[in-house]
């Protein structure tokens, strides 16, 4: 074989597996977005303009955030309901009903920008939980 023939077979060797890729990411972020319980949210650290888009998914216990367009299974953040505290929140946008949430878990905070539906449906998950203790004296 000559060079350009096998340079050629490279890029389109790479083409494909990067093609691969993008449609697994696809099916992905499809998939995340079907599950029951799965909401579009960014997230961000304060004092950052660097959001990230994600999709969250409730769990019994546990409130999963993926990011788009990631080929990962696995999710990237992972909070405790029983752990999970609003600091405060804030109207972003209210043509389109945005609302960032200021969250604390385990002594990390973190902004979430959400709907205001989706800021309602956490709060009230993180009101539904099982209590800690059995009550007492009663």
């Amino acid at each position: 074989m000559d060079a350009p023939a096998i340079a050629l077979s490279v890029i389109v060797a790479l083409l494909v597996v990067a093609g691969a890729f993008a449609i697994w990411a696809m099916i992905r972020t499809r998939a995340l977005f079907r599950r029951v319980g799965s909401f579009p949210a960014a997230i961000s650290v304060p004092d950052s303009n660097q959001w990230r888009s994600g999709v969250a998914i409730f769990g019994a216990e546990y409130l999963r955030w993926y990011k788009t367009g990631s080929i990962s299974t696995k999710p990237v953040l992972a909070f405790s309901r029983n752990r999970l505290n609003v600091i405060d929140y804030h109207q972003r946008n209210e043509a389109t009903g945005t609302v960032v949430v200021h969250f604390e878990c385990n002594g990390q905070h973190w902004l979430w920008a959400m709907t205001n539906d989706s800021a309602a449906g956490v709060v009230s998950w993180m009101d539904g939980a099982s209590p800690v203790e059995e009550p007492t004296g009663i």
